[in-house]
């Protein structure tokens, strides 16, 4: 890919905000005795005023909250000259230990010196990677903060763990559950699930609460910093099994600056257009030229890529800031909209749909504006009264959002476009969506007393999806059968209205129509920081009470009645299979009027079928799904003496997930954890040399989960699966015509209602049409495929412990090597979890895979039959009737693992002579059963990327967690990469009198493959004439094995299985920028071109 910008910039200030670092440090005379009363201030441009204190009887000095920037710090006393360091850096999350040396004399006399932050931090436990202003300007990266998330060495960018649902994935009119994160990769860190991170934007966690990816970008011209912390993350931060990825903005300061600035990129400069589904035409398929022989029975798998579109980006912006009031009163503000658009060409004229043929070449457009918008307020109330304000808002909207598939390459056009077959109606450039997306935050510091300091923040973010330009009135058919040139029952040929090809549909239908999808995250902290010396040592303290509430209303279903045609009779013609004993019923009779004994109407058999999540009761009422988690927490950072500093902390949750009031079953178990079941201790220590140059550390933590809210918009009765087929025969006029399908939505979004076999579908009017009457039976059956997944008693957290222990050590001066090893594993995992019944299919609750009811596979079916018909309307009681059987010798059912351990290597380069970088290896095992929150196991479906928090396949059905041998399905996970490299480094020359400056940038990385498995499916798979694939498989050698496969007439031979691997992963980014002065009387207004190449 190759993407160029413009950019016009009126300074270089670089300013930051919350979250912030801090400085710390003693202040001693010539003989190294600590001079209490030392009169110690830091003032920097990105801090509004000043800040001082005065030392103790220890001469400890510490500063909190300070924002991220290049400070000045000053030290006096009486008796004593005064010292002014400069140019030291504050970065987020870091406390520099700065020791400050005074000699005796006058305090009018100022000794200056150039000071920049020690690269070693020898008080703390944290592993973060911060990049800084300097570091984001000058390296390679794309349009949001999400890419360079990689820059991390324990981060990688993984394809298995992305994904999307066409252009609204992750967006609110993605199915819950269903979808992915809308990117090509997901975020792994530290073997943790990209569902399992925490993606804060000025410390508000701003994830998609359904599925927990990240849900909100932010341009690179609005932030100031970027943060990934990855391990040793104190009591003050929960709910991340993970990494913390935390993007500061900019903020205003008493100097005037801001930015004009254009990026531009298209189909020319790039490859397929980001973002943009081919409808299921394109990716893994099997050969569809292949014909089965005995000696080779398996077709090949191929790569397929439909014709390129063609597509343009455009994204102008400005940003400007500066002082209201001067020292008092700051502000920033930016707006950056981004313009995409994708253009295709579509051939329908091999169409066999009526008219559609005439229709020749096709154009079709998709049009996506975005616009991004950023405030913030920075005030000074008095000296020790600090608040701010801030709002940033990615408002979005798209039409043209239906695109048909892409046509074939010249080399496969004998393969049919099914698009082809639809409506136009289907395409029209005024389908489209609006999504609303903003945060909020507000906040204080108040400096009690030099000692002691509160901070108090509130967010808000927000995310309201809807869809517009579809039809509400009427159906949709689609035909699963051809009915060209077929006969009814009788032997007469089928009428006009049902003699379409199979694939045909008649009316513009959007599965996941979404009418609203309204989700809030509240979140209110309250911290205290009191600092003391002089109890064997000095001590930070941190205590606080954190309040996160998780909201969401979502109304998702068909635009339309959705109903599937089966048309045609007679031998081996449509006829419908029952699953019930009322439909067992229906069938006879109706196969005793039908000339060729089929369960059908004269014409055949029809499905209306809903699926669909609503938040709503059955009146109409709406229930939201709601999380609340409450959190105290208390750490203590304790140095002791000698450079020893101890971390002790611990934090406590009390999280509820009840079901949404009014649906479904009242009595339903859900989620309830007291203050004892969510005890998270974080314990370290750190020592580090005099010098400030060495330092060896260690650190403890357990962290809980806290709960996405996805159980509750689709287990506890929210979404529903409902089937209810009829039979198909003439109207009253002896002919067939679309509106005979007199559906309509009944409960909300559902046509087919949530009950038991002899529930009918709602028609207009309340009647059944004749069309759908057949020997006097008209409803055949209705199933319920979606039943509710009750909380088995003495359910635990979703919880993760991990211990980590390292070196840093500065090689030389702005030189520093880190070396850590990191273990975590996993102690608990919430799943459902079903067993197959053979009536019934599967049968689901929400368990602890592996402990409690779940131990044994008779310990659950024993459960599962005890609580009887407690799954919702229309679904059968468990193992009734009692055909299930026993199985005393099967082994206990493993517990869900998940192990990692990695051994870091990391040298960063600080930014001096015009050049910066880091380089990092990293070799780590990822083994188990089980990858987490989001799926990477291709056996789930043969999907991967599903953010399906605590209801993913792996612990569906025993063949999942039990390998062919009995034991447990153990091995290394799909994204098991045991070698890592990567590194970024940048370089700037300046030349033509330094009014020119070029600046190069680079980010290279190299990952060890991940592990190949053989794999086969249980029959069943997704039927197609394209591509038939399986959905559910298994590894019948274990996870990680491999086996060739050689056919002969009659028989398969399988060789000895072994470990495989993909090839090494390779990914090189490089971008060059080249800035001229404008302005030789401003060095700060600068005239920008840069590339960047992928």
């Amino acid at each position: 890919m190759f993407m160029a910008a413009f950019v016009f910039l009126g300074t270089t200030l670089v300013a930051a905000q919350e979250t912030t670092g801090g400085l710390q440090g003693t202040v001693t005379d010539p003989s190294g005795a600590v001079i209490s009363g030392a009169d110690v201030t830091v003032t920097s441009p990105a801090l509004l005023g000043e800040k001082s204190l005065t030392t103790g009887a220890s001469g400890y000095y510490r500063f909190a909250n300070l924002p991220p920037g290049t400070y000045t710090i000053t030290a006096s006393a009486r008796g004593f000259q005064t010292v002014k360091r400069e140019n030291v850096t504050i970065e987020v999350g870091h406390l520099p230990t700065l020791n400050i040396g005074l000699r005796v004399g006058s305090s009018s006399t100022v000794v200056e010196v150039s000071a920049e932050a020690p690269l070693v931090d020898v008080t703390t436990t944290t592993n973060q990677t911060n990049l800084t202003n300097n570091d984001l300007n000058a390296v390679p990266h794309g349009l949001s903060y999400q890419t360079v998330i990689q820059y991390a060495p324990m981060a990688r960018n993984e394809p298995l763990a992305g994904g999307s649902a066409g252009v609204t994935g992750n967006s609110g009119g993605s199915l819950p559950g269903s979808s992915g994160n809308g990117l090509s990769v997901g975020f792994q860190i530290g073997g943790a699930a990209d569902s399992e991170n925490s993606y804060l934007v000025e410390g508000q966690d701003t994830e998609n609460i359904s599925g927990g990816a990240s849900q909100a970008n932010v341009p690179f011209e609005f932030i100031q910093e970027v943060q990934v912390k990855t391990s040793g993350i104190q009591a003050e931060h929960g709910g991340a099994l993970g990494g913390v990825v935390n993007v500061v903005m900019q903020k205003g300061s008493n100097a005037w600056h801001g930015s004009l600035f254009t990026t531009y990129n298209s189909d020319v400069l790039t490859g397929t257009a980001p973002g943009v589904s081919s409808n299921g035409q394109s990716g893994l398929r099997y050969d569809p030229t292949f014909t089965a022989t005995a000696a080779n029975p398996e077709p090949d798998s191929q790569q397929y890529d439909p014709k390129k579109d063609s597509f343009h980006m455009v994204q102008p912006g400005f940003t400007v800031g500066g002082p209201v009031l001067r020292n008092r009163l700051w502000f920033f503000l930016g707006f950056a909209p981004e313009y995409d658009s994708v253009f295709r060409k579509v051939n329908f004229a091999p169409a066999t749909l009526p008219g559609n043929s005439a229709l020749g070449l096709q154009d079709f457009t998709r049009d996506q504006q975005t616009y991004f918008t950023t405030l913030r307020l920075d005030a000074t109330l008095t000296q020790k009264i600090r608040v701010f304000g801030s709002w940033l808002n990615q408002y979005q909207r798209a039409s043209g959002v239906s695109l048909p598939a892409r046509d074939p390459i010249a080399q496969e056009s004998g393969l049919l476009n099914l698009s082809v077959n639809t409506p136009l109606t289907q395409f029209s450039h005024g389908l489209g969506y609006s999504n609303p997306n903003a945060t909020y935050n507000v906040g204080g510091d108040i400096t009690i007393t030099p000692h002691i300091v509160s901070t108090t923040r509130y967010g808000y973010f927000f995310n309201n999806y809807h869809d517009f330009g579809w039809p509400t009135q009427g159906v949709d058919l689609s035909f699963q059968n051809s009915g060209e040139g077929a006969v009814d029952n009788t032997g007469a040929i089928l009428p006009a209205g049902l003699q379409l090809p199979a694939g045909a549909t008649t009316a513009p239908f959007n599965p996941n129509f979404t009418e609203v999808n309204a989700s809030k995250h509240y979140q209110f902290n309250q911290g205290f920081a009191f600092f003391k010396g002089g109890w064997w040592g000095t001590h930070n303290f941190k205590v606080g009470y954190q309040y996160n509430r998780l909201t969401n209303v979502i109304d998702q279903h068909g635009n339309l009645p959705f109903v599937f045609v089966f048309p045609g009779g007679g031998a081996g013609g449509a006829s419908y299979t029952p699953s019930t004993t009322f439909g067992n019923a229906n069938c006879a009779t109706l196969a005793a009027g039908a000339g060729a004994g089929n369960c059908a109407g004269q014409f055949g058999f029809v499905e209306v079928q809903d699926f669909a999540t609503v938040l709503k009761t059955p009146s109409g009422k709406v229930a939201p799904a709601i999380d609340n988690n409450h959190a105290l927490y208390v750490q203590d950072s304790w140095t002791v003496g000698h450079g020893l500093t101890l971390d002790l902390g611990v934090r406590v949750e009390k999280e509820n997930l009840p079901a949404p009031s009014g649906i479904g079953i009242s009595t339903i178990r859900t989620i309830n954890f007291g203050w004892a079941d969510k005890v998270e201790p974080r314990l370290g220590a750190a020592w580090g040399s005099a010098n400030g140059k060495f330092k060896v550390f260690g650190s403890y933590g357990v962290v809980n989960d806290v709960m996405k809210l996805l159980l509750a918009q689709t287990s506890f009765g929210a979404q529903g699966f409902e089937t209810c087929a009829y039979p198909l025969g003439p109207d009253s006029s002896g002919t067939f015509s679309p509106s005979d399908m007199s559906f309509v939505f009944g409960q909300p979004g559902r046509a087919c209602p949530t009950g038991v076999s002899n529930v009918g579908a709602t028609f207009a009017g309340g009647v059944t049409p004749p069309s759908l009457m057949a020997n006097g039976v008209g409803l055949i059956e209705n199933l319920n495929f979606r039943p509710e997944e009750p909380i088995v008693p003495g359910l635990k957290p979703y919880r993760q412990h991990e211990a980590v222990f390292g070196v840093d050590y500065e090689l030389f001066k702005n030189v520093a090597l880190e070396a850590r090893y990191d273990r975590r594993r996993l102690d608990h995992v919430i799943e459902d979890a079903s067993l197959s019944d053979p009536a019934h299919f599967e049968i689901y609750n929400v368990v602890n895979p592996g402990e409690g009811v779940n131990a044994t596979i008779d310990g659950y079916a024993n459960f599962l039959t005890s609580i009887g018909d407690a799954f919702g309307p229309g679904t059968a009681a468990f193992n009734s009737p009692a055909d299930f059987g026993t199985c005393p010798s099967c082994p206990p059912n493993p517990k869900a693992v998940r192990s990692y351990d990695g051994v870091e290597l990391r040298v960063t380069k600080g930014l001096s002579s015009n050049w910066g970088g880091m380089f990092s290896y990293t070799y780590s095992r990822l083994r188990g059963n089980y990858a987490g929150l989001t799926t990477t196991d291709q056996t789930d479906g043969g999907i991967t990327g599903r953010n399906s928090p605590d209801t993913t396949r792996s612990f569906d059905e025993p063949f999942y967690y039990f390998g062919a041998n009995g034991r447990s399905n153990n091995g290394p996970l799909p994204t098991d990469r045991p070698n890592a490299f990567k590194g970024y480094g940048y370089f700037t020359l300046p030349w033509w009198s330094k009014t020119n400056k070029t600046t190069f940038g680079l980010f290279q990385a190299a990952y060890s493959g991940s592990p190949v498995s053989s794999s086969t499916d249980v029959g069943l798979a997704i039927p197609s004439s394209i591509f038939p694939f399986p959905i559910e498989s298994l590894y019948p050698f274990g996870r990680g094995k491999f086996a060739n496969i050689t056919g002969t007439t009659g028989n398969l031979t399988f060789g000895t299985p072994f470990a495989r691997r993909t090839p090494w992963y390779t990914q090189t980014d490089f971008n060059v920028s080249h800035a001229i002065k404008v302005n030789r009387n401003n060095e700060a207004q600068t005239l920008s071109f840069s590339a960047e190449f992928t």
